[in-house]
Parts: C-alpha cells; structure tokens; sequence
C-alpha cells in the first residue's frame, strides 16, 4: 500500500532557480557552507561565493596582506571558479608605519605554492614571461594582481586601490598584450568589463619614483569595447603617448568618468575622445614634491573651459576639485594662481549640476567687478560653489601672488545681481557654499550674513544651504 502522504523533499529537488532566488539571500560565509554540505547544491553556492569578490589591505596591519596568494592559487588551480568572478575589488589605502613609507610592499610567497601559476604565465608564450614570473617570486603585487586579473574572462566590475597600484609595470602590459595583441596569449579580452577604478595614493608616495608614470598602464581601459565607468588616478607625463597609433574609439556606453591628478595640459586629450560623457569628476591637483614641466602652480583656466566644453553635447554632471598638498618639510601650503577664464563653459547649455571652486570661477584676488553670468552656464539646476585651495599661498609662499582674499561680503556682491536676473539663471533651484571645515573659519558665515543669502535667495526662488565639503 502506498503511503497517504508523499514523502517529504529536501531542498535539493528545487528546481535551480527556485534555489539560486533563495541563495541570492545569504551571505558569503553561508554560500562557502553550502559549498561543503552537498555536492548538489556545491556549483550554485560557489557560483555566489565568486562572483563578488572583496579584498581589503587594512592599514592598521600593514605586515599582514589579505588572502591574495590562496586566491590566486585556487583561481589558477580552477579555471570554472574563475569564471564566475563578475566584481574583483582589492582595496585599501597605503601603510602609514614609519618602516614602509619608503617601501612598496610585497607579499609572502612560498615557492612551493607558485608551480601552477609560473605553469600559467609560460603557457601564454607572453614576451615579458620572465620578468612577469621573476617579480612573482619576488612576491611584487603587480605581478601578483596581473596574474589575477589574467584569470577573470567575465569580469565587469574592476576596483584597485592605493594599497595595489603602486606598481604597474606588468598589469600594463598585461593589458595591453590582452587588448590590443593579435597574438593568441590565451589572456581574456576584458570584453564583460563595465566599471573600473584605478587609484593611486593622493599626494606624495615616498616610495614611488615620480619620473615613472603609470599613465601606459591606466590609458588601456580606454579602449575597452563594454566600458560604462572609469575612475582612474592618471598621472600627467610630460607627454600622453597612446598605447596604438589610432586614438582609441570609445564606445557611447562611457558616460561616466572620474579623473584624478590629470594635469589641465592633457585634460582635452582624454575629453576629446569621450564625446558620450554625462558627468564627469575632475580633480585639480599641485604636488609641491614634484618638479617638471607639467606640475606647475598654475591654474589654467583657458585650457580647462575649453577642455570641458568640447563636452557640451552630452554633460549634464560636471564636479571640478582644486587640491594642493605640502612639500617636503613645509609648514605652509604653496602658493598657486589663476590664469585665464572659464567663460568656455557659458556655452554648455545641458550642464544641469556644477561643482566648482570659488576660485576657479573669478580667482583668488578680490574683484567684485567679476560677473558669475560670464563663466556659469544658463540652465543650469544645482550650483556648489567650494572653497577649495582658500588656505593656498599661507603666510605669502609666493609674494607677488594674492592669497584667497574673498571674504563673505564680498562674495554676496558677486552672486546678487547674478541671481537676481533670471535670465541668467530660469532652472535654478538650489546654491550650495561648501565650506572646508577647520579651514574656514574667518569665511564661515556668520548669521547675519546666512539671513542676507537666505533672503537672496528667496527673492530670487532658489534654495541656498551651507554644507562642509566632509560632509558632500
């Protein structure tokens, strides 16, 4: 006799996307035990588990490196596991202890464990092949993330951060043998790739040689087929050579793009081949340390304004950063100046949020005669106006350069008879002022002169607030 009940089902004779539905719920610790309960249920668990990938090198222990070399060894080891990698995130900000600021760190690798990976690199028949598996032994993270990176055929989502990139040399090449070779290397094309950020230490790394650039090693991502975002740390040579003779055709999926230490002189290199963008995040920046003829302590706002605007089909998101650092043992920020105009930038009428430095717009010298109309674009909705380099030229670094002389007053004159005439500004919703915090104390607006803003504003029916750039 059959029994009355049917007997009971365990979760395994789900149907799979029942079980990815309610997989797609945990965590990586529950799919790594699932991974070990049954084999049924082991393919999808690791399917999870690798396909969102998160390494981060805390500085607070600087001698004690994430799992890299047993990721690397499995990933090598099990090429179907590899291939569920979508996002591989290695982040984590460079080691503040006294005995590596000089020092480009490595990580322990026992010869034992490197057999497959040295197997892998002499099978792609690169031509770097020997230097690749030397600095492999050497345990140098480029080789190492290079070789990570050399297993991932469907990633779309690549975060490297300052802890990984102070060395470039082979993932470089590594790219560009994957892009651009004609050569089978058995390397993937990076076709998947959406998303990649690259960064670099902000400032001076003592253990970098600054004549070395990683600009070669950045430029490749420029050429992917898929991309949708970059945020790279570019380092400005003395000149930008592309990796091929014909300029990279970007595809139109490439709308967003954060730029970090590209000096002006080559910002109308990379724009100018990212026609497609809608917003772009551009950070000024003087490295007091560094002496060529591209770190100079001149704004120059001729190039920029013309730089951006040959983006004013598409832009509708525009955030420009002004930073300066010390230099060597100075107690004192350097002195920088402006030169030239913005006033490229009226003509890009789709321009709907701007983030911009006080200074950038009429200079670090007080002139109210400035008119806000002559440089700020006409429909645009949000306005934050930044207080970026205010504490630039303290105690007069450079004599005959002004230091940040507007003060609250004189910058009401500036804004008033620019927000009073609509015709300057009919989508204007809202005006932040953002202040540095700690920086700003003698600019800060005091209440009377918040009320006097606030009402300004309401005559005009635009909403002003006053945040710390902290805070943005």
């Amino acid at each position: 006799m059959r029994p009355i009940h049917p007997e009971p089902t365990g979760l395994t004779s789900c149907p799979a996307d029942i079980l990815y539905s309610i997989f797609e719920l945990l965590s990586p610790a529950e799919f790594h035990a699932l991974c070990l309960v049954h084999k049924s249920v082991c393919g999808m668990a690791a399917r999870l588990l690798y396909q969102n990938i998160q390494m981060v090198w805390e500085r607070e222990n600087p001698f004690d490196p994430p799992p890299v070399t047993k990721l690397l060894r499995t990933l090598v080891s099990s090429p179907d596991l590899a291939a569920h990698v979508r996002t591989f995130h290695l982040g984590g900000k460079l080691a503040s202890h006294a005995s590596l600021v000089r020092t480009i760190r490595a990580v322990p690798i026992f010869p034992t464990e490197l057999n497959a990976s040295i197997s892998f690199i002499q099978t792609t028949g690169v031509p770097y092949s020997d230097l690749w598996i030397h600095d492999l032994q050497q345990g140098k993270l480029d080789a190492v993330v290079a070789l990570l990176l050399a297993q991932l055929p469907n990633l779309k989502s690549l975060h490297l951060g300052p802890a990984f990139t102070q060395r470039s040399e082979i993932i470089g090449m590594v790219l560009r043998s994957a892009i651009f070779e004609t050569v089978d290397y058995g390397l993937p094309d990076f076709r998947h790739l959406r998303d990649v950020t690259y960064l670099l230490k902000e400032g001076h790394d003592e253990a970098r040689d600054k004549n070395v650039k990683n600009t070669a090693d950045v430029l490749p991502f420029f050429y992917l087929s898929n991309i949708e975002r970059i945020s790279v740390f570019l380092e400005s040579p003395l000149a930008i050579t592309w990796p091929q003779p014909k300029l990279p055709v970007v595809p139109s999926s490439l709308t967003s793009l954060v730029l970090n230490s590209v000096r002006e002189n080559y910002l109308m290199n990379l724009l100018s081949i990212t026609p497609y963008l809608k917003s772009l995040r551009w950070t000024w920046f003087y490295d007091y340390g560094l002496l060529d003829a591209v770190n100079l302590p001149i704004i120059d706002l001729d190039q920029i304004g013309d730089a951006i605007s040959c983006l004013k089909n598409t832009l509708t998101d525009l955030t420009i950063i002004g930073e300066v650092q010390l230099g060597g043992n100075d107690i004192n920020l350097p002195g920088v100046k402006t030169d030239g105009s913005l006033s490229a930038m009226v003509t890009m009428d789709n321009l709907k949020t701007l983030q911009v430095p006080w200074a950038f717009l009429v200079g670090f010298a007080l002139d109210t005669t400035k008119r806000l109309q002559d440089v700020l674009p006409r429909n645009l909705e949000h306005l934050t106006i930044t207080y970026d380099l205010c504490i630039q030229n303290e105690e007069h670094m450079e004599p005959d350069w002004p230091e940040f002389e507007w003060d609250d007053h004189a910058m009401l004159d500036v804004l008033k008879p620019w927000l009073e005439d609509r015709t300057f500004t009919p989508n204007l919703c809202g005006v932040s002022l953002g202040l540095v915090r700690y920086e700003t104390d003698e600019y800060d607006w005091e209440p009377e002169m918040r009320h006097q803003l606030a009402e300004l504003g309401a005559q005009a029916g635009v909403v002003f607030d006053i945040i710390f750039t902290d805070e943005m």
